[in-house]
């Protein structure tokens, strides 16, 4: 867009009162002649469709040509008015979105904090700082990449359905984070496919794994654990390397089945699967393995991870992981 020559003057001031909220907000949509950005919590739709001067203004961009984005919490409580924005512009759910922010033509920055269900926020910061609106469009353009369209958010308000959702997690913290997440969500039965002792070490000592186990064990949980072993393993060894899981598997020995694979494949992937519903697949980082004691910290172990309810994702890894269970044979009965 080119608005050389007609730029307003940079300025950031603050706006106080419903009245002079609304009028400030018609107003500079009284000007727009291109789009409008925008990232509202879930009481806006109802402001933009219900509250008549703002309703009629807002109303008015899409007669006048202006496209309009916004990016919403939609919820059971004001999908009604969502589906009315819907006939408005493009419409985008995120969860949990705290606060207002808005950009126009690339000019224009409006924020303010979390509104009420009637009534627009007590405050309004207005800017035309340019370097402030083309960061805040970043960040606009950020969200909008990671929102879902409306229509399906409100299908799964409607229809009751499930959201699938595929996470790539890089930060070795963030996924040590998210096991016992996953663990605590099981119901009825957990898969583990650990990739070798160093990694188990790792968990145990960052997050207790086989205290996390236990808890699962005395809610009822049933727990099916493969463990890849170097070939020239010998066959007690496993049991002084997984002391823990081991020692577990004595006190819980109908709920706890544990197994061994040596295909190299495995030497460098776990798998968390939760009641055949939720996965995490993390990878072993091979290089740190391979140099382990001059390795400055054991997180390092830790590769990229995914973080999935995937049906056709965990169905596969589900899968995968019954096959293997039938062809892996050491135990510590072997």
């Amino acid at each position: 867009m080119n608005h050389e020559g007609n730029l307003p003057e940079e300025k950031t001031e603050v706006i106080y009162g419903t009245e002079n909220i609304i009028k400030i907000n018609n107003e500079l949509w009284s000007e727009l002649r291109e789009y409008a950005d925008i990232c509202a919590d879930k009481n806006v739709p109802y402001s933009y469709t219900a509250i008549p001067p703002v309703a009629i203004a807002f109303g008015q961009l899409q007669a006048r040509g202006i496209r309009v984005r916004i990016i919403t919490e939609i919820t059971t409580d004001n999908i009604s008015n969502c589906k009315e924005l819907l006939k408005l512009c493009e419409l985008r759910h995120l969860d949990e979105i705290k606060g207002n922010f808005g950009i126009g033509d690339g000019i224009y920055y409006r924020a303010s904090a979390k509104s009420t269900e009637t009534a627009p926020p007590p405050l309004l910061i207005c800017s035309t700082l340019k370097a402030l609106a083309e960061q805040q469009q970043y960040f606009f353009d950020m969200l909008w990449r990671k929102a879902i369209p409306a229509k399906k958010r409100i299908n799964e308000i409607e229809d009751g359905l499930k959201r699938e959702f595929i996470e790539t997690i890089q930060d070795p913290r963030e996924t040590l984070d998210l096991i016992p997440k996953l663990l605590s969500s099981s119901t009825e039965e957990i898969q583990l496919i650990i990739s070798n002792k160093e990694t188990y070490q790792l968990f145990e000592n960052e997050i207790r794994l086989t205290g996390l186990l236990k808890e699962q064990l005395r809610e009822g949980n049933h727990i099916q654990v493969i463990i890849h072993s170097e070939k020239n393993t010998k066959a007690h060894d496993p049991a002084d390397q997984f002391d823990n899981l081991y020692n577990l598997q004595r006190d819980y020995p109908s709920q706890l089945e544990i197994q061994h694979i040596t295909s190299a494949v495995y030497d460098r992937l776990n798998v968390f699967i939760s009641d055949r519903e939720t996965i995490a697949i993390i990878e072993s980082n091979k290089t740190v393995k391979e140099n382990i004691e001059s390795a400055g910290d054991l997180v390092d172990l830790l590769g990229l991870a995914t973080y999935s309810n995937s049906e056709s994702t965990v169905s596969s890894y589900a899968t995968i992981f019954d096959t293997l269970w039938i062809r892996s044979g050491i135990s510590i009965d072997d």
